[in-house]
């Protein structure tokens, strides 16, 4: 085909002349429109980075929120587990104390059978619990095979208690195991060294640590750790030795001290079970030695006549008296050790008296306070009775709430000057109840819509309130509650929503927010005051912005 130009213009450039003339660049040079062209070229580039950089940060927020929810449901996954986890523990460690129980049943025991039974029925006064004596003695003597296994039992109860109840018994009870052991085998190693301290020594270390109480051997044990560490002319090797023996004797007392508190609460139990049931020879609360003598001889002879008569000497009689309060004094107290004064416990059923709880009284005491206000105990009952049913009435107005409807139930305080009335002296002023919701919602502008969605929504604000105010006693019967709206002259944000309505109320006040009010239909507006309820509903206006 041939060129449609002339074939002159064939090596030249086309220049795209009637463009040129409509954007007027027609008589700039090639330079400068080169120029232009290539700083255009720039911006679509600068653009171009633009868009691509917003996407890389959309994408990082999105992995992010990503990687927040995956975390969220990886901590509730991990809750579920350690639930489960503690829940697989305890039923293990039930399972354990019960096989212990069977075997204890049919006399085939192991030691650590022994020490979980004994430890799990302490409190327990039970003639079967009885029969295991303390601790000690059941690994007294016993095997290094049965040592070892009992080492691997006492770990294993560790780890199942995950409660850690009883987790001081079972790390004492290792402690000596362990001590145990070791003595055990060192005196069945055939190579023996040197001994560390003399056996002499160590029978009089022995019973100068037995005599000791468990704080007494941890105040030892504390102060033979700082001689070591401090150094000096010290026999290291043996104050270590010592150092050993009381950490182990710490462990020893505390379960012996722990066995006497045991068996003193048994014993108390066997005293006040023995008490109730009528077997305790001495009485409860005892008397002086010469009424209980004269009690029990008059009880097989018949009642002497009796002589009034003064002592010859008064210091012989002031004598007598002072042993029997000492002897009196000393039975008391000996019964008190004995049986502590606990009385028995009976049902409040078999009472014959009236019972005053804390709430009881509480409860009494409002009543009497709305008597004392209202002036009858008629007006409190009548209003009490109308308040719930005026309630009910709102609540069937305003319809049941949804989540995004909240109970707005709190006002402000007035100023002494708004709270002084004309008819104050002929009425006394009372505060009308009031039952109100807030409305809140989302605002999707354009800002929420670009940085919050459904699953990630934006904070609420609130769009609206809704006040039912209960004016049931009011006197003027033809008035009409009335309400003005004032700017917070502290903060401009808020406003004052004061509603009056004449006697016998007050005026009430609410704080809300300083926006414009939509006073249409269409937007669920209303005011109105009918069977004893004032309502006021409003919606705020929503701004809507266009280009």
């Amino acid at each position: 085909a041939e060129w449609p130009l002339r074939p002159g213009d064939k090596d030249s450039t086309f220049t795209w002349s009637k463009k040129l003339a409509l954007e007027g660049t027609d008589k700039l040079s090639e330079d400068v429109r080169e120029t232009m062209a290539k700083a255009k070229e720039q911006e679509k580039k600068i653009e171009l980075w633009k868009v691509q950089r917003r996407r890389e940060e959309r994408e990082l927020e999105r992995a992010a929120r990503a990687e927040e929810l995956d975390r969220a449901r990886l901590e509730k996954e991990n809750e579920m587990f350690k639930e489960w986890q503690e829940q697989e523990g305890k039923f293990h460690l039930t399972q354990a104390q019960l096989r212990s129980e069977i075997r204890i049943k049919e006399d085939r025991a192991n030691p650590i059978d022994l020490l979980a039974y004994y430890i799990n029925h302490s409190q327990d006064i039970t003639p079967e619990t009885e029969v295991i004596g303390e601790p000690l003695t059941v690994i007294q003597n016993i095997s290094i095979r049965d040592l070892e296994d009992l080492q691997a039992d006492i770990q294993v109860y560790k780890d199942l208690d995950r409660a850690q109840a009883d987790l001081q018994y079972w790390t004492d009870l290792e402690v000596i195991v362990e001590a145990q052991l070791k003595l055990r085998r060192s005196e069945l190693a055939v190579d023996r060294s040197r001994k560390v301290v003399n056996t002499a020594v160590s029978g009089d270390v022995s019973r100068v640590l037995g005599n000791k109480t468990s704080s007494q051997l941890v105040e030892m044990h504390a102060g033979i750790k700082k001689k070591i560490a401090g150094g000096g002319a010290i026999d290291v090797a043996y104050w270590e030795h010592v150092r050993d023996d009381v950490f182990v004797e710490i462990s020893r007392a505390r379960l012996r001290e722990k066995h006497v508190a045991i068996m003193k609460h048994r014993e108390f139990a066997d005293r006040t079970k023995a008490a109730v049931a009528g077997v305790v020879a001495a009485p409860l609360f005892p008397v002086s030695g010469t009424g209980a003598a004269s009690g029990a001889s008059g009880a097989g002879a018949p009642k002497a006549p009796t002589t009034t008569s003064l002592p010859k000497d008064s210091k012989i009689s002031d004598l007598m008296q002072i042993r029997r309060k000492d002897e009196s004094e000393r039975q008391c107290l000996q019964q008190y050790e004995d049986m502590c004064y606990t009385p028995i416990r009976i049902d409040a059923v078999e009472m014959d008296a009236i019972i005053y709880t804390d709430a009881r009284l509480e409860k009494e005491l409002r009543e009497a306070r709305a008597v004392v206000l209202s002036g009858s105990h008629k007006s409190v009952a009548v209003t009490t009775v109308d308040r719930g049913d005026l309630e009910e009435q709102a609540e069937a107005l305003m319809g049941v709430a949804t989540e995004d409807e909240e109970l707005f139930n709190c006002d402000m305080e007035l100023g002494e000057e708004e709270r002084r009335y004309t008819w104050s002296e002929q009425y006394k002023p009372r505060k009308p109840r009031f039952y109100n919701r807030v409305h809140t919602g989302y605002e999707w502008n354009k800002y929420n819509q670009t940085h919050y969605d459904q699953d990630n929504p934006p904070p609420k604000i609130v769009q609206g309130y809704k006040f039912n105010i209960f004016y049931q006693d009011l006197i003027d019967k033809s008035s009409t509650p009335r309400y003005t709206v004032k700017v917070c002259p502290d903060n401009k944000e808020f406003s004052i929503l004061k509603i009056s309505a004449g006697p016998p109320y007050e005026d009430i006040a609410f704080k809300i927010l300083n926006k414009e009010w939509e006073y249409s239909n269409r937007y669920s507006f209303k005011s109105q005051f009918s069977q004893g309820i004032f309502q006021l509903w409003f919606q705020f206006k929503r701004y809507r912005y266009r280009r």
